[in-house]
């Protein structure tokens, strides 16, 4: 017990410092003699070659722009090296303003610039404001139909959008052009909507494998390749290519998220907090405090989890401080911590209806219409959310407990088995009571 306290404090300490480190920086401290550098990488004992590599990139912008302030490229140059330094670290909110300001001194300088703009539409994708990423990046690719950085960010939008089948025809395009690890990635996930499990794997693979050992796009490719073994069960799979990330990237934050998913699974949850305290301390992102909550309902530690869920609101806060839209991931942490929600149905509905053709958002609102009681209202929803035949276990276990609240008994138990069948650890404690009330449905079917 005295372990785990002292867990959340450090947990605390490293997000409370990323909360306190949020602010918007004004263009005066941007352009000019004083363009912004890098921060020093937290948890980095010896700073990294690829560290170094960037600080030496920035410096170099950082002088141009100094002696050519005219020259637009320097300031959308030194806004993309920013953009992936929050990328890699997780310094959203240290990093992202700055790329900000300088991608709109360089439009304020040259309006229809082409790299400043698509930077822009990528900067929106980041902020999860997908409408306005679309029409940049629809811009972009009539401007130049061969860029394969503009096709990249119209495909993300128009997925974000709903619009699956323009994804999958501009996805082809991208291959066509530049068959690299962004253009397979985006390949694996629009096949795993689909529900292509093993076409999704094929995929991620080949863009793991165009990357570099070491890099931060290799890993990701390789986690998002985890989560897909994770995701239909094969656990020691899974763990095998988490491990092999931290033997390339030693302290990789998502790897050892990925890792704490399988030690959850496996009963030892001591150990899977201890992992995500680790990754928190080294990326400063919710989706590991989330996790942690998730843990601590499940154990039935009502204190840790509220604690914990306390500071996820304030980061949700800190994200909508700094302009981004959060109001699905808002909604949906809500309603499965029993939050707030009345307000995680209205922002769930706010979603739904800025993209009513996303199956996340349609998910999000049909799981807290049901956590609001309404659960005969969700069916549509939730159906419209399946219709892709996508393999996840949560979005099936979502229908599954809709269906039990709207009186449909029988859909429920298969949805719920089928969940069960992909992935029999799939959530903490979901896991457990799809199980629980596969086996209660069985029982009253079998006395009727």
């Amino acid at each position: 017990m005295k372990r785990q306290k002292k867990i959340s404090i450090l947990v605390l300490t490293v997000v409370l410092f990323g909360i306190s480190s949020y602010y918007v920086m004004r263009k005066q401290e941007i352009i000019g003699s004083s363009a912004p550098e890098l921060n020093p990488r937290l948890g980095e004992v010896t700073a990294s070659a690829e560290f170094l590599n960037g600080q030496k990139a920035v410096g170099y912008y950082r002088e141009e722009i100094r002696k050519k302030p005219e020259v637009v490229r320097n300031y959308v140059q030194l806004a993309q090296l920013f953009l992936q330094e929050a990328r890699v670290t997780g310094n959203h909110h240290v990093y992202v303003p700055k790329a900000q300001a300088l991608i709109e001194e360089a439009l304020s300088r040259s309006p229809e610039d082409f790299e400043a703009r698509i930077t822009k539409a990528s900067m929106f994708m980041t902020l999860h404001q997908f409408s306005e990423a679309r029409q940049l990046a629809e811009w972009a690719v009539q401007k130049n139909s061969h860029s394969s950085y503009a096709l990249s960010v119209l495909v993300d939008a128009l997925v974000e959008s709903g619009e699956y089948d323009e994804a999958v025809r501009t996805c082809d395009k991208l291959l066509a052009i530049r068959p690299d690890l962004r253009s397979y990635a985006r390949a694996s996930y629009l096949r795993e909507l689909h529900g292509d499990v093993q076409g999704a794997a094929d995929a991620m693979r080949l863009a793991a494998d165009a990357g570099v050992s070491g890099q931060e796009n290799r890993a990701w490719a390789l986690y998002n390749l985890g989560k897909q073994y994770f995701n239909i069960g094969r656990l020691d799979t899974a763990e095998f290519i988490f491990k092999g990330i931290l033997e390339e990237r030693p302290n990789y934050a998502y790897a050892m998220g990925g890792l704490a998913q399988i030690e959850t699974a496996r009963g030892k949850n001591q150990r899977a907090i201890e992992l995500l305290s680790r990754a928190a301390e080294a990326t400063p992102e919710h989706a590991f405090l989330e996790q942690l909550a998730d843990i601590y309902r499940a154990t039935g530690q009502v204190n840790a989890e509220r604690g914990t869920a306390n500071i996820v609101l304030k980061m949700y806060e800190q994200h909508e401080r700094g302009g981004w839209n959060i109001d699905r991931e808002y909604a949906m942490f809500c309603a499965n911590h029993e939050l707030n929600l009345p307000e995680a149905l209205d922002r769930a509905a706010q979603d739904y209806r800025r993209r009513p053709n996303n199956i996340d958002a349609l998910d999000t609102y049909a799981w807290t219409l049901y956590k609001n009681g309404k659960a005969a209202e969700a069916v549509q929803y939730i159906e419209s959310a399946m219709r892709l035949g996508t393999r996840n276990s949560v979005q099936l276990y979502h229908a599954g407990m809709i269906y039990l609240g709207a009186g449909q008994r029988e859909k429920a138990s298969s949805r719920l088995t089928e969940a069960l069948s992909m992935n029999e650890f799939f959530h903490p404690s979901y896991a457990e009571n799809a199980r629980k009330t596969v086996t209660s449905l069985n029982q009253l079917a079998a006395r009727q």
